[in-house]
């Protein structure tokens, strides 16, 4: 019985840390936050450069459309099932030159040196190959997705460029889970080789309610200990 003891205090530690955490309902999600959580703008740009990655999650979506008081139950879940089982990553590259002006890179010479890579906590990393053949319905989505961008941030979204991946890879029910742990790393190349390294790490802060510190802060969903206190918690 004695042997038991350590296994069962674990548990119940496991089970309170657990509790501890809890998820936002997604009509609750800042929008805003999660969109910060999601983007990146890779190290190594400079300034003759610009560069930003956007993962773009089912949740992202499903957030929106909670606030949506003008689409069908309908259209909203035709929506949803458009993004299901798979994942959007948003890629824009320009070198910019000494005038300021933006030369942008097409979608093939994008991807024709990025590299995708997801890292699940105590895993290998798996590379990420884009999907070749897309459905027709988040095609018809992304087409008309991209001149919202425009209107909202310019030519950085007008030439935002979509590359659509299989979540559902090596028969996992989902390989990008923003609750889980792990690192999404996107790897990029200027046209004059310089490479550039982005970095989303997940579990996504702005899908969860805040832990408080005893000094009232919000602590980020990463953190095991209060940085104001050292408290556990």
């Amino acid at each position: 019985m004695k042997k038991l003891l350590p296994s069962l205090a674990l548990i119940l530690l496991m089970s309170t840390q657990a509790l501890a955490v809890e998820r936002k309902p997604l009509a609750d999600v800042p929008t805003d936050e999660l969109t910060e959580d999601t983007q990146v703008m890779p190290k190594g740009a400079g300034d003759d450069h610009a560069a930003v990655v956007w993962w773009i999650p089912k949740e992202f979506w499903q957030a929106i459309l909670s606030r949506d008081t003008f689409s069908s139950e309908a259209d909203k879940q035709a929506t949803i099932d458009a993004v299901s089982g798979v994942s959007i990553l948003g890629v824009v590259q320009a070198d910019i030159t000494q005038m300021g002006a933006f030369k942008f890179y097409p979608m093939q010479e994008i991807e024709d040196t990025m590299r995708v890579t997801f890292t699940p906590e105590g895993s290998d990393p798996i590379v990420l190959k884009p999907m070749k053949e897309l459905d027709p319905d988040l095609e018809m989505m992304l087409g008309a997705f991209r001149p919202i961008l425009a209107g909202a941030i310019g030519n950085l979204g007008s030439n935002l460029q979509f590359f659509v991946y299989d979540d559902k890879q090596a028969g996992s029910d989902r390989l990008l889970d923003p609750y889980s742990t792990g690192m999404l790393d996107v790897d990029l190349t200027k046209r004059n080789g310089d490479a550039m390294e982005g970095t989303i790490e997940l579990p996504l802060n702005s899908l969860f309610i805040p832990r408080k510190c005893p000094n009232g802060r919000d602590a980020h969903i990463s953190w095991d200990y209060c940085p104001w206190s050292g408290e556990r918690l």
